[in-house]
């Protein structure tokens, strides 16, 4: 590669444009001090990126613009053009010349151009990065450069090495990865806070969820379990339930036996109560009539003996009587006269109570009870008689009857074993059909069941498919909203651009930004047209700088904006007013010759729309410029148009009127305005169609969404019709089950019918047998029983006479009794009142009767008396006797029938005993019955409230276990469930969300780690590639430094020192040389001339390490004596075969081995001027 031109025009001193073309070997720019030979290096420092306006010997960017003399105005803008030979391609670009442009208007406004398009700073410096060439590289070397190198510290002076090595893009990518190194790290610890606090949430989370996932597991078995032992207990339950009913049944029977026979035994004990009661009556009042006959015969027996002694005194008895007679009668008559009003009602009730008490007397001494006792007596002892002789017959014909009974019991037995037999034989037959139904139903819920689970299956099937394709419509909803999103973002973006004029210039960026202080601005003449995509390019180069050509309405406008940009240096701007602005066109001939060319594609103003009152603008532009496919086709169409017109290709090749031709393309290429402009448009409607692509599938989601839900309804609805149809299934199976057992059951209870009928048959015949063995004794038996009924019944005819006699006595004893009873009881209270003056005339009364009554007897013959009580006494003895006699069978009678109510009392208590047990179990039992009922309802109800399940689906779905252990498993899962607490159910959701999210996180940890580690290895590769380099580049200077450095001095010697070799990315470079005659010191020691030539021998060593395609040395030997300046021009030229150098000088040394000269002059003041000799050209006197 070689520097082919230099253009100045309107830089510093350089007013006038100014063009120096620099050829091979050594170009010398020589000339006063102050005539602006430095300008040209800056110039070309500037064009190359310079950003430094101090670095240029200046305050601001500006004041390199020329800034006029006494008689030239100050220029606007600057600009320099640098030119080069890539033909070899050096420089990484596909251009084999590259132009590079800068300039500057005094607005501040600049722009770079590469082969007149426009591109970034950042182009340019990328461009000529690594290359060695550059503002800063070593192409160019100045007086100050020589002295940083010697003035510099070891530090500092490690950066010419690494630029020389070429390491600066390593160190940039290395200050990236650093910055990445830095985000990552950020981020990394940023994940590992998170990580850190969601991993205290974990352990405590995973605790809760393994705890809540084991105690929903041994939910689901205690659940399961108890369901089982539900439908164990309540099966158990069952059959106790059929068996305590059968039971209660049995007890109910024995219950009402039990009361028939304690009421009968009652009644009989009553009667027997009532029996001994009577004869207990009856002894009390014999007892009483023997106390009375045995005071009466003592009285007739002391009557007697008084009588007899009284007959022997009678004389004096009979005066002693009458004495006491009328003193007993004196006395009485006082005691009736003290009592007569008192007692008068008394003395009537006990004159009723004594007649009544006389009447009961004669009553009972006439009562027929003796004779009546001896029949009885009789009647008793035939009647045992007959009733053992009735026992026997009884006995006969009951076992006569129970064989009759029995033989009726055994045809009823039969009868009723026969007719069930055919019931059996009937259900048997009905069963057979219910059997048959419930096969059916069986065999229909299976089919039921097959039919729903393949639409079950065929649901699922088509919900799956569904879902699947709701999820990829989902995916593809979100991927257009993704991808609308991501294309609003780049409108958005691209809009920002257009709305802030990226890419235009500064001038038309401040004028566009004021545009509303400026009525009659329509616009920037890119975004005022409407063109194709296909012709954008080509259309962008034709027009180049005129897309930022800005339209106005008039002069006055422009003129305006003018001094608006000027007033504020703001830049500069290209005004295409409407009212003067003239359309162009090219001529006809031309334009006839260029339609019958191949590749013409029309006038590129006909290529573009745009409104009508901007039509002469766009023929103004591109009314002369012709639109051609190619750039083969635009050649040969320019020979046939003779190069007068101009020609674009659609991929931005331009061939200029007159044949220049301008191509190529930017590796870094930048889209221009239109295609930008183009860009939008593109972008707008590419967002309508993901707007429209984003709805579509929006909606495609919501139908599917909606054609989802009734299929999940139906799906549910399937599967609860399946879940039924299972129950269906179960319940029919359990059904048949329960006919199937039913069906055996009828036939083992015929089987054990048949074999009671056989017995039964069995018994009949031996019943026979013994009827009538028992009908011979029944005879025998019978006779013996009527002769004693006859006799028995004459007896009683002759005892019912005297039972009258007694009934109707006993009637008058009792009536009499009755009334006696009655009227002592009213005459008691009297008697209490009065019982002292009632007893003492008793006394009286009675001492009077018996006074009257020996009186009485005194005056009967004595043996009279006598034999009178003699009679009286016989009398009562016989009635004493008899009383006796009776009292004795009494008691007999009552002793007897106190056994027999002792014997019925304990059968009684034996039998309300039975009785009682009988209750207790009947109460047992039936509240046992109420307790299972209570349990099954329970049980039920638990399996439809707790568990929603049936008793014949859980039984269906049982394991076989027995209820003990069913008991022992729910007792160690209960226990389990306790020993679990309080369970976090939602733990389980919580933890896999946290553990996804931690796993996610984790993953990006580990990503990142992988990711610092990467930016650490290539860091590290880096440093190892630089450090490499950096040695690698140092040995070579050091070398070729030490050479060149006795060349330049004609001897001695030089080194380059490594201040810290064991850190090679940080070592500073010492620099120790030994002139010749000197000593081997410090760079710092040596003379300034000594200085300089050791620096100039370190730049060349460098140019031999890295070769650079030119050099630009400003005034570098200045400070060298002759003979130096004579060995550094010698230098210059054995290596400018390889070299091209450009020395800035005024040494004559340095100008006698130039191929070139320019010089360069002020003939007007403060205007640079050139004027070039070439010196090889000249004969080597006129050179000498």
């Amino acid at each position: 590669m070689k520097l082919k031109s230099l253009e100045i025009s309107g830089f510093k001193s350089f007013a006038n444009k100014t063009k120096i073309d620099f050829m091979p070997g050594i170009t010398g720019v020589v000339g006063p001090n102050g005539s602006g030979k430095s300008n040209i290096i800056e110039s070309v420092r500037w064009v190359l990126g310079e950003q430094s306006a101090k670095g240029l010997r200046g305050d601001r960017m500006a004041d390199v613009i020329f800034g006029g003399t006494a008689t030239r105005a100050p220029l606007n803008r600057a600009e320099v053009v640098i030119t080069f030979d890539n033909s070899d391609h050096y420089l990484n670009s596909s251009y084999s010349e590259i132009a590079i442009t800068r300039t500057l208007y005094r607005n501040g406004d600049s722009k770079y151009l590469l082969n007149g398009t426009a591109v970034r700073l950042k182009d340019i410096q990328e461009l000529f990065m690594d290359s060695g060439l550059g503002r800063e590289s070593f192409s160019i070397i100045s007086q100050g450069r020589v002295e940083s190198i010697f003035s510099a510290k070891a530090e500092e002076r490690r950066t010419i090495i690494e630029e020389v090595a070429g390491v600066y893009k390593y160190k940039q990518n290395k200050n990236r990865a650093e910055k990445e190194l830095s985000g990552t790290h950020e981020n990394l610890n940023r994940v590992r806070d998170i990580l850190h606090e969601l991993e205290q949430r974990l352990e405590p989370l995973a605790e809760q969820s393994a705890r809540a996932q084991d105690y929903v597991n041994q939910k689901e078995q205690f659940d399961a379990l108890d369901q089982a032992r539900l439908v164990l207990e309540l099966t158990d339950w069952y059959e106790e339930q059929g068996d305590n009913n059968d039971q209660v049944q049995v007890a109910n029977i024995r219950n009402l036996q039990s009361q028939q026979l304690v009421e009968e035994q009652s009644t009989a004990l009553s009667k027997l109560h009532d029996q001994r009661s009577s004869a207990e009556s009856e002894q009390q009042q014999v007892q009483n009539e023997l106390v009375e006959l045995t005071g009466r015969h003592q009285q007739l027996l002391g009557k007697r003996n008084l009588q007899i002694e009284r007959h022997t005194n009678r004389s004096a008895a009979k005066e002693d009587l009458t004495r006491q007679q009328i003193q007993v009668q004196e006395l009485v008559e006082q005691l009736q006269a003290k009592r007569a009003t008192q007692t008068a009602d008394l003395l009537q009730l006990e004159q009723a109570t004594r007649e009544l008490a006389t009447k009961l007397e004669r009553l009972i001494e006439r009562h027929p009870q003796k004779q009546a006792k001896e029949l009885t007596a009789k009647i008793e002892a035939h009647r045992n008689e007959l009733v053992a002789a009735m026992q026997d017959l009884a006995d006969v014909k009951n076992e006569q009857k129970y064989l009759e009974r029995e033989d009726a019991q055994s045809d009823v037995v039969s009868l009723r074993l026969q007719e069930r037999g055919q019931q059996l034989a009937g259900q048997l037959t009905a069963l057979t059909g219910e059997l048959a139904e419930s096969k059916e139903r069986l065999d229909q819920a299976q089919n039921n069941k097959e039919k729903l689970t393949d639409e079950v299956q065929v649901a699922q099937t088509k919900g799956k498919e569904l879902e699947e394709r709701h999820q990829a419509a989902r995916q593809t909803w979100f991927a257009a909203l993704e991808e609308q999103q991501r294309q609003s973002v780049k409108l958005d973006s691209m809009n920002r651009v257009v709305e802030n004029y990226d890419g235009y210039n500064q001038g038309v960026k401040n004028l566009m930004s004021a545009r509303a202080q400026f009525p009659g601005l329509q616009g920037v003449v890119a975004e005022l047209l409407n063109v194709p995509a296909e012709y954008q390019v080509a259309l962008e180069t034709a027009l180049g700088g005129a897309l930022q050509y800005v339209v106005v309405d008039n002069e006055q406008v422009a003129k305006a904006a003018i001094q608006y940009l000027t007033q504020h240096r703001l830049g500069r701007v290209t005004f295409l007013p409407l009212t003067t602005i003239k359309g162009r066109s090219i001529q006809a001939d031309l334009w006839q010759t260029a339609q019958k060319q191949p590749g013409v594609l029309g006038i590129a103003a006909t290529l573009v729309r745009v409104a009508p009152n901007y039509q002469a603008v766009l023929d103004n532009l591109l009314g002369t410029t012709i639109v051609v496919d190619t750039l083969d086709h635009a050649i040969t169409v320019g020979k046939q148009l003779h190069h007068r017109a101009r020609l674009v290709t659609l991929d931005g090749q331009l061939m200029n009127a007159g044949g220049s031709l301008t191509g190529g393309a930017n590796r870094n290429h930048r889209n221009g305005l239109l295609v930008q402009q183009g860009e939008v448009e593109q972008l707008e409607l590419t967002v309508a169609q993901t707007e429209q692509a984003v709805q579509a599938a929006e909606k495609l989601v919501k139908d599917l969404a909606q054609q989802i839900e009734p299929l999940a309804a139906e799906f549910r609805e399937l599967q609860t019709a399946l879940m039924n149809s299972n129950e269906e299934e179960q319940a029919a199976k359990a059904q048949l089950q329960i006919l199937v057992e039913r069906e055996n059951q009828l036939k083992r209870e015929q089987a054990a019918l048949a074999f009671e009928l056989h017995q039964s048959d069995d018994a009949t015949a031996g019943n026979a047998l013994q009827r009538q063995d028992n009908s011979s004794q029944l005879l025998t038996y019978q006779e013996r029983v009527t002769d004693l009924q006859n006799k028995l019944t004459a007896m009683t005819d002759e005892q019912q006479v005297l039972q009258v006699q007694i009934a109707d006595a006993d009637a008058d004893v009792a009536t009499t009794r009755s009334a006696y009873s009655a009227s002592k009881a009213r005459v008691e209270a009297e008697r209490v009142r009065i019982e002292e003056l009632e007893s003492q005339c008793k006394r009286e009364e009675t001492r009077l009767a018996e006074l009257n009554g020996q009186l009485a007897d005194l005056e009967r013959d004595d043996q009279d008396v006598i034999a009178d009580l003699d009679q009286l006494i016989e009398q009562v003895s016989q009635e004493k006797m008899q009383a006796e006699h009776h009292l004795v069978e009494l008691e007999q009678t009552i002793a007897d029938t106190g056994k027999a109510v002792d014997n019925l009392d304990r059968e009684l208590a034996l039998a309300r005993d039975e009785q009682m047990q009988i209750m207790s179990l009947l109460n047992r039992l039936t509240g046992r019955q109420a307790e299972l009922k209570t349990q099954i309802q329970h049980a039920e109800q638990a399996l439809v409230d707790t568990y929603d399940t049936s008793f014949s689906y859980v039984k269906s779905q049982m394991t076989e276990l027995s209820l003990a252990e069913i008991r022992t498993q729910l007792k160690l899962l209960r226990r389990g469930l306790d020993d679990l607490g309080n369970v976090n159910l939602h733990a389980i959701d919580e933890y896999a969300e946290v553990k996804t999210r931690f796993d996610f996180l984790h993953q990006q940890k580990t990503d990142l780690e992988t990711a610092q580690a990467n930016l650490l290895e290539t860091m590290s590769e880096m440093d190892t590639e630089v450090e490499s380099r950096f040695k690698e580049t140092f040995d070579a200077i050091a070398s070729h430094f030490s050479e060149i450095f006795v060349k330049m001095f004609g001897g001695g010697q030089a080194q380059l020192i490594l201040s810290d070799p064991e850190h090679l990315l940080t070592t500073g470079i010492d620099i120790k040389a030994q002139p010749p005659g000197k000593k081997f010191q410090q760079m710092s020691l040596l003379s300034g001339g000594e200085k300089a030539l050791t620096a100039i021998s370190l730049l060349f060593a460098i140019l031999e390490v890295r070769p650079v395609p030119f050099a630009v040395l400003d005034e570098t030997e200045a400070a060298l004596d002759e003979a130096n300046v004579d060995r550094f021009a010698r230098y210059l030229h054995e290596v400018n075969a390889r070299t091209q150098f450009i020395v800035i000088t005024h040494r004559k040394g340095t100008m006698t081995q130039s191929d070139v000269l320019y010089g360069v002059t002020m003939q007007e003041p403060g205007i640079s001027t050139m004027v070039s000799v070439n010196l090889t050209d000249l004969p080597a006197e006129v050179t000498n």
